[in-house]
């Protein structure tokens, strides 16, 4: 039912984005025809449309001309949230132009906002599909001599599906290689909750070598997908499925706890509940969402590894998710013997595109406390 209020809000507000474009355009670029008018209408009304078609039909028929439509359509979101940027940014400029005695042309005011528009369009697109490798260091107190030192990976919001496939995702295990880490923690949205061809899937998680192990948690867009639809899709992979599970690995307990769309869900009773669970022993906790931050320091947890938020993925929604996460939207944070990663993920939901930052391999070094 959330499901379902959430995607009717969406739907509206995109129709609204679209009117104000459509606004945007007419007063912005000087258009006074009524055939003009109308022209521009029907144009944005065939993209809003589209966006909203795209994504029943890659829920319905998973192929290539499917796949580049929903690619299209779902760019062009990003295009439009860019569009508003450029326009802010004029309308700025027209005010400072009234203030110091200059004005902007009509054509002027055209070729910033279009040269806005394609730059953060096309490096936005750019950051999506050429991860970076982030670096960390993490000291874990009473850490087990054969993880003192160690490297170890952490992906998180992958989002396989109509966009990320076996080439991108293969490539992203290379980079994972070069790193020779230790273990790979995925911390939910493996996938991206839409039907697809997965037949390709164990490829890839075949050639990801570590000494210890994968391991992954669910998230939010896993569950999309189907809990039972993604363990059938992994039982053939190296990756050990943390389903609300512990497994201890060189004295290192490894905790995976689902994501819970329950409102109130307890996390702190989840971690107690895991059999075997002690509070004394190092741990690390594969928790897709960065909230209940103080239950989980209180239950023990050593370090959280988190995703989810995307770090806003497109600005200025990285200002959003740090107000919605109470601070914890994106990067490493520190209190006592706790430690908590934020990873701003290596795929897109959505737009496939970043203009906050580049996705990312977070490379985390423990170290002894």
């Amino acid at each position: 039912m959330m499901q379902l209020i959430f995607f009717a809000v969406s739907g509206l507000f995109l129709l609204f984005g679209h009117f104000l474009i459509w606004l945007a355009v007419v007063k912005l670029f000087g258009l006074t025809a009524v055939g003009t008018k109308v022209t521009v209408a029907i144009i944005i009304i065939v993209l809003f449309i589209s966006a909203i078609a795209a994504s029943y039909f890659i829920h319905k028929w998973d192929n290539l001309a499917t796949r580049w439509y929903y690619m299209i359509a779902a760019f062009w979101i990003g295009v439009l949230v860019n569009f508003f940027l450029a326009v802010l940014l004029v309308l700025l400029l027209k005010v400072f132009g009234f203030w110091f005695g200059f004005n902007l042309s009509s054509l002027l005011i055209s070729l910033i906002i279009i040269i806005i528009t394609l730059s953060l369009s096309v490096y936005g697109l750019y950051n999506a599909f050429t991860p970076r490798i982030k670096d960390y260091e993490v000291k874990i107190k009473d850490l087990p001599l054969a993880w003192q030192g160690k490297s170890v990976v952490q992906i998180s919001d992958i989002h396989l599906g109509p966009v990320y496939r076996e080439r991108s995702f293969s490539r992203t295990v290379k980079k994972i290689n070069a790193l020779e880490p230790e273990a790979v923690f995925i911390t939910g949205d493996l996938f991206d909750g839409m039907e697809a061809d997965f037949s390709w899937l164990n490829r890839p998680f075949d050639s990801l070598k570590t000494t210890k192990g994968i391991y992954y948690s669910f998230g939010n867009h896993d569950l999309y997908l189907g809990f039972d639809r993604v363990k059938n899709l992994l039982k053939e992979s190296p990756v050990e499925v943390l389903d609300n599970k512990r497994v201890v690995v060189d004295g290192l307990q490894i905790i995976g706890i689902n994501y819970s769309f329950d409102r109130s869900f307890d996390l702190y009773k989840a971690i107690l509940e895991q059999s075997g669970y002690t509070e004394s022993q190092p741990s690390i906790l594969l928790f897709h969402e960065p909230k209940n931050i103080t239950t989980a320091s209180q239950a023990g947890i050593d370090l959280q590894l988190s995703g989810h938020t995307h770090h806003g993925q497109l600005f200025p929604f990285n200002f959003l998710a740090k107000i919605a996460y109470k601070g914890f939207g994106y990067g490493l944070f520190t209190q006592d013997n706790f430690s908590l990663i934020v990873n701003s993920g290596l795929g897109t939901w959505g737009p496939p595109m970043r203009t906050v930052n580049q996705s990312e391999i977070v490379r985390i070094k423990l170290l002894p406390l």
